[in-house]
């Protein structure tokens, strides 16, 4: 072989492993955009039915930029991994649903791994304000 028929052969290969990639990764996203597509607000909401019954759907209104128009949270969505929040992210999230839930600012956010651990946390900021009545407090 010469110098550019390896060149040739490497490329085509090349090719051949981008498009492979390509339409991998598309099922994939396919996938998951189908499995989504099953999970509403209200499953969404009956995971927390034990929390505040206003806690759930502030969360889902502040985290609906970071999903897209009719994308609906799951619990073991991670903040940092799967929606790629910084931690400033993550504490104006926090902070705008509690907005939404007639809560102060809370300067000090605690690290949140999850959408699940942002319920709770703000759950547990709602049962101890005394805003709410019927507050519930224990693991999900």
């Amino acid at each position: 072989m010469t110098g550019w028929e390896k060149v040739g052969a490497l490329t085509a290969l090349y090719a051949v492993g981008m498009l492979w990639a390509n339409y991998a990764m598309l099922r994939r996203v396919k996938g998951a955009v189908a499995e989504r597509a099953a999970w509403t607000a209200a499953d969404f909401d009956a995971v927390f039915a034990g929390a505040d019954p206003r806690v759930a759907p502030a969360v889902r209104a502040a985290l609906a930029p970071w999903y897209g128009e009719g994308v609906v949270p799951q619990p073991e969505d991670t903040l940092k991994r799967f929606l790629k929040m910084a931690r400033g992210d993550v504490e104006d999230v926090a902070n705008a649903a509690a907005a939404a839930l007639a809560l102060p600012d809370d300067s000090l956010v605690p690290d949140l791994p999850d959408v699940a651990a942002l319920v709770r946390y703000l759950d547990g900021r709602v049962g101890a304000s005394g805003v709410f009545e019927n507050s519930w407090k224990s693991e999900f």
